[in-house]
């Protein structure tokens, strides 16, 4: 996939640029928003990281300009940015942004980032293939009735009943059941190759018939992998060319059209063909009476071990209530009607290729309420107006309008009311949401964005803006509209059953009230980590939290106050641990942190972030404002340790000891270290960048790296040669009272810095950056000297570790 990344800082640009072009993307640079944005204009780019701060147009404006123009198709942009805090965070999603990475990079957690992405982009790729395809499929063949859908829920069901063995086996997990679930209906894609005569043919065919007939799978195949060419990496058309070509072999090699036999046959195939065989042995067709339930299963279980894998037949058993439930839900008795395609009745065809678009404004004020219906006239789309929240919701019910202006304070129900009923009651027909507003509280929109809404327009809005906000709208609606109108209407079913499966998938690992990870998946990341530290030998510890004394808040305010606590807390958590920390909620008042590649020495500081937030933080509870505390206890994986519920349970004793110990503490499962408590110091002078200890981290240089040395010399050669140089050049900006440039070398040191893993430095520069922002250079001077003094140590630390090297390569070259 290609990538455009954007940044001023020409260091942090080339380590980005070698990172990622190192483990296999195609890269285009830019330095600043404009070049980024000629680069988007004329090529076809989906996937963009970008820095925050740049000079001229910033990441936020970049990311607002991208969302603004009239580009192909969704571009998923990732913000690198060394600002902490969720308020800067949600700027940056107000303005378009898809992620955030912190600076500098963590590679593991850059790919994870660039995976989602990956992931979230092919599913427009994946949906639009799917719909032309299965719509291709079905146009030939009308007599099958809902075969598709049919086959469709029998192979996820089987797949889901399959046995845990199986499961691990082949990697039967969440994922591929959907997968299955969303390929399994393009089994017969290849019918569009074979001739009417034969295909529709009311009786039993010839030999010479049936041998074209089997070209289907064949002829299926070679069109998924001509789509294969042009997205070599989409797993899902890869599922799907296996099922086409394979769901007719037969477990004992007598099928076709390759005679494969047992686990030769992908197991997606062997599947599909259980669920295929069954459909067609249950189903009525021109030349033959439908078998019963019971006929059908004798018959599979016949051929257990002959036409069918025995795994796949067992899994169909043990979904067998359930499949009568899918059999009888998508039954072909109609008695006798013709075959309908069923469109919703809001987007159904109304005379004309294009589909009215209405559009509805919900404004208070008369005269904005005159102009805004003045305004949108030029769109040619049919206006209604409302002048309430409550009119606005009726006119919504009535006619369902797929383009939504509103303003956010209104009588009776106010903008963000109106957004949460319309979400709560739109499922096939989706309205794009725009709100008036002239709040600048990131609360507040916070607020909006969880209700629902699509963008937003500050007030007093620009005309120009107002239309192509709003057109891109009309787009967006038209575009759906297009998409389901040219397929079955049971697609519209198929997009609401594929949000359930988000939802539920989500829910899985999510605790509902916090929105943490839930247990579950803590489990399953302490278990993923604990194999990861296994095998590289890396440091593991993890960290158990529990709120003191959250019985007497449920007791005295009630439950509801309760959960409050516990969402505001879950919230600290997060925001005082790293994007790569799990915080997750395993039960009542009780918290998981998992901390990869930490120790526990390590943890500490972040713990005690934690534990000194919670104390600091004021919990509103009506009229009241209580304060509450937090114990921690903390491990880390030692040799002693066989899995990480050994983990768990020392860290569970190290709570145990905290609250024994009068609570509000930290505690370690270390006997010769039964508590920790850490003063974390809050940088606030170069006083407090202490020089004690190493200057830099080499094994987090070479992490950051990708682990390959040549990279982390490349890094540190680069240093040596600039690092100096921006020092001085920041010396000189001070001198001539140049803030601004002061200010933009010292960010680039700063990169350069944290990249070396050179932490004071790194801070110091930052500390010179923020004074040069506000304006403040009378307290750089100091800060420039012991920045100078730190980049000296640096560089012997750097000179020694050269001289090491070279004197253990000639050690071992003369066989020392």
């Amino acid at each position: 996939m290609q990538i455009l990344i954007v940044d001023d800082d020409d260091f942090a640009l080339s380590v980005l640029e070698d990172t990622l072009t190192r483990i296999g993307y195609s890269v285009t640079t830019a330095r600043d928003g404009g070049e980024a944005l000629n680069v988007l204009r004329e090529t076809e780019i989906r996937l963009v990281v970008t820095d925050w701060d740049m000079p001229g147009m910033n990441g936020v404006d970049l990311c607002r300009t991208i969302r603004r123009e009239d580009l192909s198709s969704y571009i998923y942009i990732i913000m690198l940015t060394g600002r902490e805090g969720a308020k800067q965070r949600l700027e940056g999603l107000c303005a378009g942004a898809d992620d955030f990475l912190n600076k500098p990079l963590d590679p593991e957690e850059l790919i994870v980032c660039l995976k989602t992405a990956e992931r979230i982009l092919s599913l427009e790729t994946r949906d639009l293939a799917l719909f032309a395809m299965a719509k291709l499929a079905e146009s030939r063949d009308t007599e099958t009735g809902e075969h598709v859908e049919r086959v469709q829920s029998y192979s996820r069901l089987i797949a889901k009943h399959l046995s845990p063995e199986v499961k691990s086996m082949y990697g039967v997990g969440e994922e591929y059941i959907r997968l299955l679930h969303q390929t399994s209906p393009l089994h017969d894609l290849g019918k569009v190759g074979i001739p009417d005569n034969i295909l529709l043919k009311p009786g039993r065919l010839t030999n010479d018939e049936f041998s074209i007939m089997q070209t289907h799978t064949v002829v299926g195949a070679q069109t998924l992998d001509a789509a294969l060419q042009r997205f070599p990496n989409a797993g899902f058309l890869q599922m799907a060319r296996d099922i086409a070509i394979t769901h007719h072999e037969k477990f004992d090699g007598s099928g076709y059209p390759n005679g494969l036999a047992g686990d030769q046959i992908p197991l997606c195939g062997r599947i599909v063909a259980v669920a295929d065989v069954y459909d067609a042995l249950t189903s009525r067709r021109i030349y033959k009476e439908a078998m019963t339930h019971e006929q059908a299963k004798a018959i599979l279980q016949k051929e257990r071990g002959g036409h069918f894998d025995p795994e796949v037949v067992d899994a169909f058993l043990r979904a067998e209530p359930h499949v009568l439930r899918v059999r009888q839900r998508f039954s072909d008795e109609t008695a006798g009607a013709e075959p309908v395609l069923t469109i919703p009745k809001q987007i159904a065809p109304q005379g004309s290729d294009q589909i009215p678009c209405k559009i509805l404004v919900a404004e208070d004020d008369p005269v904005l309420l005159a102009k805004l219906v003045e305004l949108l006239g030029v769109t040619g789309e049919s206006i209604l107006v409302a002048t309430s929240g409550n009119e606005a919701m009726n006119i919504w019910d009535e006619h369902t309008p797929r383009i939504v202006l509103s303003d956010w304070v209104m009588p009776d129900k106010d903008g963000v009311d109106v957004c949460r009923y319309i979400r709560a009651r739109s499922s096939i027909s989706q309205s794009h949401f725009i709100m008036l507003t002239s709040h600048s509280n990131k609360g507040r929109l916070l607020e909006a964005y969880d209700a629902g809404v699509d963008d937003f327009l500050s007030k007093p809005f620009d005309a120009e803006e107002l239309l192509a906000r709003v057109r891109a709208g009309i787009r967006k609606a038209k575009l759906h509209d297009d998409l389901i109108r040219k397929a079955k209407g049971s697609q519209a079913l198929n997009a609401q059953l594929a949000a359930v499966n988000s939802r539920l998938e989500r829910l899985s690992m999510t605790d509902e009230l916090t929105g943490l990870f839930n247990r579950r998946h803590a489990m399953s990341r302490m278990d993923e980590q604990w194999a990861l530290a296994e095998r590289y030998g890396r440091p593991l510890s993890i960290a158990s939290v529990d709120i003191d004394h959250f019985k007497h808040v449920n007791d005295t305010y009630g439950h509801d106050a309760g959960d409050a606590v516990l969402r505001r807390v879950a919230v600290i958590l997060r925001d005082k641990t790293r994007t790569t920390d799990a915080v997750c909620r395993v039960g009542g008042e009780e918290f998981v942190i998992i901390y990869p590649q930490q120790s526990v020495q390590e943890v500490s500081f972040g713990a005690e972030r934690c534990r000194s937030a919670v104390e600091q933080h004021t919990f509103g509870i009506g009229d009241a404002e209580i304060k509450l505390t937090i114990s921690i206890g903390i491990a880390g994986r030692t040799p002693e340790m066989t899995q990480f519920t050994d983990l768990l349970r020392a860290a569970d004793q190290a709570l145990y000891s905290a609250k024994h110990a009068g609570r509000n503490k930290i505690c370690t499962a270390d006997p010769t270290a039964k508590e920790i408590i850490v003063n974390h110091p809050v940088i606030a002078s170069c006083d407090q960048f202490s020089p004690d200890g190493p200057p830099m981290d080499s094994a987090a240089l070479l992490k950051r790296c990708g682990g390959d040395p040549k990279f982390a010399a490349a890094v540190t050669d680069r240093f040596r040669s600039q690092a100096g140089g921006e020092v001085r050049k920041i010396a000189a900006a001070l001198s001539a009272g140049d803030a601004d440039t002061m200010s933009r070398t010292a960010h680039s040191l700063k990169s350069m810095a944290a990249y070396l893993s050179a932490d004071v430095a790194s801070n110091l520069a930052k500390r010179i950056e923020d004074l040069g922002r506000a304006g403040d250079l009378g307290q750089v001077e100091p800060v420039v000297s012991a920045l100078n003094a730190e980049i000296e140590r640096v560089m012997e630390w750097l000179n020694r570790d050269s001289s090491n090297a070279r004197e253990q390569a000639s050690l071992a070259k003369a066989g020392v």
